[in-house]
C-alpha cells in the first residue's frame, strides 16, 4: 500500500516535484488524476489547483506545503538544509521560481509552444517571441548561482532544485529554450545532474512515470 497518494496529472510541473520529493524520500506514493469539475476533488483542494496529497486521514494542498510536510515526516535524505542560511537560500529560490519564473517559462513560452499545440490550437508566436529574452534573462540569473554550488542552496539538493527541475524540462523541450540552454553550461549542467536521479527517471511523464 503507498505511503502517500498524490492528486493531479502527471504532466504538471508541481505534481512532479511532491512526487519527486517523495521519490527522493524513498517513499513509494500512489498517482490520481482528477477532475476538476469534481465536488469530491473541491473538498480535497477548495482552490481546484493540483497537487492535493493525502497521508492516511490527513489531506494537504499546495506544492510546496506537501514537500515540506514530505521531508518533516519521512525518514530518508533532508530535502532542507539544515544550516539556517541554506535554507533562507532555498526559500528564496522557491518564492522566486513560484512568483516569477513559472510564470514567464511555463505561461509565456511552454504552453504556448508545446501545449496548446496538443489541442489543435496555434500558438501566439508573437507572445512566444515576447518571452525568449525573458526566459534568457532567468536563465542568466540561474546560471550565476550555479557558478559556485552543485545545487541551488548548496552542495545538497533540495526543494528548490525539485521546484525548477520539472520546469526546464519543458524549456528545454522547446526550440527557443533549447537553443537558450546551450549558451547556460552551468544550468544545463545542473538539469543534466537532477535528471540523473532515480526521482526524475521514476517521475517522467514520457516514461509513463
Amino acid at each position: 500500500m503507498p505511503d502517500v497518494t498524490i492528486y493531479g496529472p502527471a504532466m504538471s510541473t508541481y505534481v512532479r516535484a511532491a512526487r519527486m520529493a517523495c521519490a527522493e524520500k524513498g517513499i513509494t506514493h500512489a498517482l490520481e488524476e482528477v477532475d476538476f469539475s469534481s465536488e469530491d476533488y473541491r473538498r480535497l483542494h477548495p482552490f481546484n489547483r493540483v497537487p492535493a496529497m493525502r497521508h492516511g486521514d490527513f489531506l494537504l494542498y499546495e506544492t510546496e506545503a506537501i514537500c515540506r510536510y514530505v521531508d518533516r515526516v519521512f525518514p530518508g535524505p533532508a530535502l532542507q538544509p539544515s544550516e539556517i542560511k541554506a535554507r533562507a537560500r532555498m526559500d528564496q529560490w522557491l518564492s522566486a521560481i513560484g512568483d516569477y519564473v513559472y510564470a514567464v517559462m511555463i505561461e509565456e513560452l511552454c504552453w504556448e509552444r508545446l501545449v496548446i499545440p496538443m489541442g489543435g490550437g496555434q500558438p501566439d508566436e508573437a507572445k512566444i517571441k515576447a518571452a525568449v529574452p525573458k526566459v534568457k534573462e532567468q536563465l542568466a540569473i540561474f546560471e550565476a548561482a550555479l557558478k559556485t554550488s552543485d545545487f541551488l542552496a548548496g552542495a545538497a539538493l533540495s526543494l528548490a532544485d525539485l521546484m525548477l527541475f520539472p520546469i526546464l524540462v519543458y524549456v528545454k523541450a522547446t526550440p527557443e529554450g533549447k537553443a537558450l540552454l546551450q549558451k547556460a553550461p552551468k544550468v544545463s549542467a545542473w538539469l543534466a545532474r537532477v535528471a540523473a536521479r532515480p526521482s526524475a527517471a521514476a517521475t517522467d511523464p514520457a516514461r509513463g512515470g
